[in-house]
């Protein structure tokens, strides 16, 4: 019996329920070896479908440094601003102006509580 069509087919998992399917049919031509064909047709397979998926996660990972960068530079920024708030200096507790009241007037107050 000689073989006349091969198929391959490969199925990748990307994460977050998603997958990646490649299937290739070829078809072997006079004098070629069955074997040598179907481990040709696998290796185009595996990477051609790990080719597309390795350049997917790449553009990711280049997002994700990008966006690094800019969270680098926003805490830089709060962390220079929160520097600058914590120099001003706090007005004393024991020097806040109240006014004067008379015994009347404290009597009043004590009186409610």
């Amino acid at each position: 019996m000689r073989i006349k069509n091969i198929s391959y087919q490969r199925v990748i998992n990307l994460g977050n329920y998603e997958s990646k399917r490649l299937e290739l049919f070829a078809e072997i031509s006079e004098g070629e070896g069955e074997e040598e064909a179907i481990s040709r047709l696998m290796e185009m397979v595996e990477r051609k479908v790990r080719e597309d998926t390795f350049t997917k996660i790449e553009e990711e990972i280049g997002q994700c440094r990008k966006e690094l960068r800019e969270l680098k530079k926003e805490y830089k920024a709060v962390e220079s601003a929160l520097k600058t708030v914590s120099t001003v200096e706090e007005p004393d507790p024991d020097d806040i102006p109240f006014e004067q009241m008379t015994q009347t007037q404290l009597d009043e107050v004590n009186k409610n509580f």
